[in-house]
């Protein structure tokens, strides 16, 4: 085997794992993604329900206003782990 090919194999190796990597990083950030949005879609039907029987309670704003914060932070995670990857990706293809 020539140093090409022993160089080859090796990059080769490397690329499947970094994939293999990537791609769990990113099935991890969908599935938070998915488990946050969940939760707190529940949250916000439950505060709002609450909140239709307490008018005056404005303490439920609060709840679904933060409830909706965390699930744009878990859109711009999943947002971010792709963008990530994808210039990992970018910067590993052979030129």
């Amino acid at each position: 085997m020539s140093d090409k090919e022993g160089k080859d194999n090796a990059t080769e190796l490397i690329q499947a794992n970094i994939n293999q990597s990537i791609a769990a990083a990113v099935e991890s950030a969908t599935d938070l993604l998915r488990n946050i949005s969940t939760i707190e879609t529940t949250v916000i039907g439950v505060a709002s329900a609450k909140w239709l029987a307490e008018p005056a309670n404005v303490a439920y704003k609060e709840i679904i206003d933060n409830a909706k914060e965390n699930i744009t932070f878990a859109v711009d995670n999943l947002a971010n782990v792709g963008t990530a990857g994808a210039s990992v990706l970018s910067d590993l293809k052979p030129k």
